[in-house]
């Protein structure tokens, strides 16, 4: 018998329920179960109990707290939840079933009932990383057709160092569908406290157990298509910053990320996707070198105190909005060479002091990427770019090629984005796939994103060259 979870209608994953179970534990800070973080204050146990009146053993609801309803009503202890039962809270729901997996349709179906939870197709999500941790440690992987990730005693993602852990202990394979695993480990693997051999897991929270000692949890996330971003020719780049973003004791918990790239090519989108795989939970504040007069450059970056100077008011600049999260300086090229300078000494020691306040400033935590479309080397070489700060910077260098480079993604990233604009599959004659491809896009993805925009709002179903 499988426990189904449900979020706002869709299928989110299955919980299998030995029969020799007796209790299950639906969200809290340690359940079987776990709900997003949201809420992670709530908490159901299900407890198998003998019922005197049916004299057979069934289910029996009892919440920690209010919010649970039973088939719509408040959820009262000792309620029996069986059969076509549905018990939710917030927008989650959860019922029985025999089958683990009600979220597939068949051919022209709209729906499918299950118990009191109607599960209807909703915006078309597709998966976005997977999420470990273990020992306090988290690790973020984009998700990635066929990807493998391993967890074991040595030269894996996840590295456990005892003895009972065998050298491959878990490999956990990215699928269009879900994550499959297979426990490779003779001492055993438990998934939400069930021995497991090998199966499917979807989108959702769970515990796993190596060895039965060892507790990693494992995240899996989805995200609207509408939401995500096309990676393609360019997937490569991707893995190589999320292994930078993963190593954070390589450089003191501070990465820098300098990205290089012709205008257009989605350097922004590289930075919000280093912020979305730091684990971070500040902000991503973009500061702009380029748009931002020299005269305000310095207070916008690292704030003013009130009173410091004529008229100063009290302002937080970039450094300290983003504290605890992610700061992107775009078009860093342009900004000041006295500003450059100011800038270098931050990074010596994450310090920032607000101009007109005393004292040494306060310190940052934040993980910073830094973007521009200049030829750097070239700037150096002019005295327009300090060859110190270019030397601080350039660790962890990412060139982002133009997209006349990549003809390959161009056909996939015009379907994406209409898709992620109008939610329909694109149609693309044979004359307007030529006239695309043959394009030099000197514009990049940026240029590329309004011609998609501009059919879009035509309301046709075929890019036709005319279209162009």
């Amino acid at each position: 018998m499988y426990l189904l979870i449900f979020r706002g209608g869709s299928h989110l994953f299955s919980f299998y329920i030995n029969s020799a179970k007796k209790k299950v534990v639906v969200g809290g800070k340690e359940g079987d179960i776990l709900f997003p973080p949201q809420i992670s204050d709530h908490e159901m146990v299900l407890r198998k109990e003998f019922d005197f009146e049916t004299k057979s053993y069934g289910w029996f609801l009892y919440p920690s707290n209010d919010g649970f309803k039973l088939n719509g009503k408040p959820v009262k202890a000792g309620d029996v939840f069986c059969g076509n039962d549905v018990f939710s809270i917030s927008d989650f729901s959860f019922s029985f079933s025999l089958n683990s997996n009600l979220s597939v349709f068949s051919k022209g179906e709209k729906s499918i009932k299950v118990g009191n939870t109607l599960i209807m197709e909703d915006d078309k999500t597709e998966y976005k990383n997977v999420v470990l941790t273990y020992g306090g440690n988290s690790r973020t992987f984009s998700f990635r057709k066929d990807r493998t990730l391993k967890i074991g005693r040595k030269n894996t993602d996840i590295v456990i160092g005892f003895n009972e852990v065998s050298g491959e202990h878990l490999a956990l394979v990215m699928k269009s569908n879900g994550i499959y695993f297979r426990n490779k480990g003779k001492n055993g693997t438990w998934i939400n406290s069930v021995r497991a051999e090998n199966g499917l897991l979807e989108e959702g929270r769970y515990h796993i157990s190596i060895a039965g000692r060892h507790d990693v949890l494992l995240s899996i996330n989805k995200e609207k298509v509408s939401e995500s971003f096309y990676a393609g020719s360019l997937e490569g780049h991707f893995e190589k910053i999320e292994n930078w973003v993963n190593q954070p004791n390589l450089f003191f918990e501070h990465p820098i990320i300098f990205l290089t790239g012709e205008s257009g090519v989605g350097k922004e989108v590289f930075a919000e996707f280093i912020h979305k795989i730091s684990g971070r939970q500040g902000n991503f504040i973009t500061y702009n070198a380029a748009s931002i007069p020299e005269t305000l450059a310095e207070s916008e970056l690292f704030g003013t105190v009130k009173g410091g100077f004529t008229g100063a008011e009290e302002r937080e600049g970039a450094f300290f909005s983003a504290d605890g999260g992610t700061l992107f300086l775009d078009e860093v090229a342009e900004m000041p060479v006295n500003l450059q300078s100011k800038l270098l000494r931050v990074l010596e020691d994450w310090k920032v002091k607000k101009i007109g306040e005393s004292g040494n400033g306060k310190k940052v935590d934040i993980t910073l990427v830094l973007a521009t479309n200049r030829n750097i080397e070239k700037a150096v070489e002019e005295g327009t770019f300090r060859k110190d700060l270019y030397y601080r910077l350039s660790t962890l260098l990412l060139n982002i090629p133009p997209l006349r480079e990549r003809k390959e993604d161009i056909i996939p990233l015009v379907r994406y984005l209409h898709f992620a604009l109008t939610g329909r599959d694109l149609i693309i004659d044979p004359e307007g796939e030529k006239k695309l491809v043959q394009h030099s896009w000197p514009g990049n993805v940026r240029e590329l994103k309004s011609v998609v925009t501009r059919f879009a709002y035509t309301g046709k179903e075929t890019f036709k060259a005319s279209d162009f």
